[in-house]
Protein backbone atom coordinates (compact mmCIF):
# COMPACT_ATOMS: atom_id res chain seq x y z
CA UNK A 1 0.00 0.00 0.00
CA UNK A 2 1.22 3.44 -1.07
CA UNK A 3 2.04 5.88 1.37
CA UNK A 4 -0.24 9.29 1.25
CA UNK A 5 2.46 12.07 -0.96
CA UNK A 6 4.68 13.39 1.06
CA UNK A 7 6.76 15.91 0.76
CA UNK A 8 6.68 20.34 0.26
CA UNK A 9 3.55 20.63 2.48
CA UNK A 10 2.92 21.33 6.21
CA UNK A 11 0.72 18.77 6.78
CA UNK A 12 2.86 16.17 5.16
CA UNK A 13 3.33 13.20 7.56
CA UNK A 14 6.65 11.16 7.34
CA UNK A 15 6.35 7.61 7.97
CA UNK A 16 8.21 6.17 11.23
CA UNK A 17 10.38 3.83 8.63
CA UNK A 18 10.57 6.96 5.88
CA UNK A 19 12.27 8.98 9.10
CA UNK A 20 14.61 5.98 9.71
CA UNK A 21 15.56 4.85 6.76
CA UNK A 22 16.48 8.49 5.72
CA UNK A 23 18.74 8.59 8.83
CA UNK A 24 20.47 5.32 9.00
CA UNK A 25 23.79 4.46 7.94
CA UNK A 26 23.97 1.76 5.42
CA UNK A 27 27.40 -0.44 3.92
CA UNK A 28 28.97 -0.38 7.24
CA UNK A 29 29.75 -2.68 9.98
CA UNK A 30 26.48 -4.64 11.30
CA UNK A 31 26.54 -4.42 15.10
CA UNK A 32 25.04 -7.97 15.93
CA UNK A 33 27.63 -9.88 13.31
CA UNK A 34 30.24 -7.45 13.41
CA UNK A 35 32.68 -10.68 13.22
CA UNK A 36 31.51 -12.29 10.47
CA UNK A 37 32.79 -12.26 6.22
CA UNK A 38 30.78 -9.08 4.73
CA UNK A 39 29.38 -7.63 7.50
CA UNK A 40 28.08 -4.90 4.88
CA UNK A 41 24.65 -3.60 5.87
CA UNK A 42 22.55 -3.36 2.73
CA UNK A 43 19.00 -4.12 3.51
CA UNK A 44 16.23 -2.21 5.67
CA UNK A 45 13.65 -3.68 7.26
CA UNK A 46 10.56 -2.22 6.57
CA UNK A 47 8.35 -3.85 9.51
CA UNK A 48 11.47 -3.21 12.17
CA UNK A 49 13.15 -0.12 11.28
CA UNK A 50 16.59 -1.71 11.27
CA UNK A 51 19.27 -1.82 8.99
CA UNK A 52 19.58 -5.40 7.87
CA UNK A 53 23.23 -7.52 7.25
CA UNK A 54 23.35 -10.43 5.05
CA UNK A 55 23.63 -12.62 8.15
CA UNK A 56 20.79 -10.67 9.96
CA UNK A 57 17.98 -11.51 6.68
CA UNK A 58 17.01 -15.04 7.99
CA UNK A 59 15.55 -13.75 10.99
CA UNK A 60 13.66 -10.70 8.83
CA UNK A 61 12.48 -13.28 6.37
CA UNK A 62 8.60 -12.67 6.17
CA UNK A 63 8.51 -9.47 6.33
CA UNK A 64 8.58 -6.27 4.35
CA UNK A 65 12.42 -5.47 3.07
CA UNK A 66 14.02 -2.85 1.06
CA UNK A 67 17.37 -3.23 -0.69
CA UNK A 68 19.97 -0.52 -0.56
CA UNK A 69 22.36 0.03 -2.90
CA UNK A 70 25.26 2.44 -3.71
CA UNK A 71 25.60 4.75 -7.19
CA UNK A 72 28.71 6.97 -7.23
CA UNK A 73 29.55 6.69 -3.60
CA UNK A 74 26.25 7.37 -2.55
CA UNK A 75 22.74 5.45 -0.82
CA UNK A 76 19.92 4.93 -3.80
CA UNK A 77 17.01 2.29 -3.89
CA UNK A 78 15.76 1.24 -6.85
CA UNK A 79 12.74 3.21 -8.39
CA UNK A 80 10.30 0.48 -8.77
CA UNK A 81 10.84 -0.78 -5.14
CA UNK A 82 10.50 2.65 -3.28
CA UNK A 83 7.77 3.47 -5.76
CA UNK A 84 5.48 0.87 -4.18
CA UNK A 85 5.43 2.69 -1.25
CA UNK A 86 5.73 6.69 -1.66
CA UNK A 87 5.16 8.61 -4.39
CA UNK A 88 8.55 9.64 -6.03
CA UNK A 89 7.03 11.48 -8.83
CA UNK A 90 9.83 14.46 -9.71
CA UNK A 91 12.81 13.03 -7.85
CA UNK A 92 15.72 12.84 -10.45
CA UNK A 93 16.28 9.31 -10.98
CA UNK A 94 19.50 7.62 -12.68
CA UNK A 95 20.26 3.97 -14.35
CA UNK A 96 22.63 2.03 -12.88
CA UNK A 97 22.70 -1.77 -13.95
CA UNK A 98 19.61 -1.34 -15.89
CA UNK A 99 17.78 -1.01 -12.99
CA UNK A 100 16.18 2.98 -12.37
CA UNK A 101 17.70 4.28 -8.47
CA UNK A 102 16.88 7.06 -6.38
CA UNK A 103 18.80 8.51 -3.91
CA UNK A 104 17.69 8.76 -0.38
CA UNK A 105 19.59 11.79 0.64
CA UNK A 106 20.82 15.13 -1.52
CA UNK A 107 24.12 14.68 -2.85
CA UNK A 108 27.15 17.55 -2.37
CA UNK A 109 26.81 20.11 -5.12
CA UNK A 110 30.02 19.76 -7.16
CA UNK A 111 30.15 23.38 -9.07
CA UNK A 112 28.20 26.40 -9.54
CA UNK A 113 25.28 27.64 -11.02
CA UNK A 114 25.84 30.49 -13.42
CA UNK A 115 22.91 32.79 -12.78
CA UNK A 116 20.78 33.61 -15.40
CA UNK A 117 21.25 29.94 -17.24
CA UNK A 118 18.66 27.80 -17.68
CA UNK A 119 19.74 25.08 -15.38
CA UNK A 120 17.03 23.49 -13.23
CA UNK A 121 17.56 22.55 -9.60
CA UNK A 122 16.53 21.35 -6.63
CA UNK A 123 13.74 23.02 -4.99
CA UNK A 124 15.61 22.47 -1.73
CA UNK A 125 19.12 22.04 -2.28
CA UNK A 126 19.53 23.69 -5.59
CA UNK A 127 21.04 20.90 -6.99
CA UNK A 128 21.18 20.25 -10.99
CA UNK A 129 18.17 18.28 -12.21
CA UNK A 130 17.12 17.16 -15.95
CA UNK A 131 13.91 18.73 -16.45
CA UNK A 132 10.96 17.89 -15.36
CA UNK A 133 12.87 16.88 -11.91
CA UNK A 134 12.37 19.22 -9.33
CA UNK A 135 14.17 17.17 -6.92
CA UNK A 136 17.03 15.76 -6.57
CA UNK A 137 16.56 13.06 -3.68
CA UNK A 138 13.55 11.40 -1.49
CA UNK A 139 14.97 13.47 1.52
CA UNK A 140 14.81 16.65 -0.72
CA UNK A 141 10.75 15.81 -1.45
CA UNK A 142 9.90 14.97 2.29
Amino acid sequence: MKEPQVGNGSNSIIPKWLEVLLSGKFFNSCLVHEFEKKNEENAFCLDCCLSLCIHCLPSHQNHKLLQLRRYVYQDVIRLKDVDKLLDCSFVQSYTTNSAKVVFLNQRPIKRQLIKGSLNYTCNLCHKSLQCPNIFCSISCKV
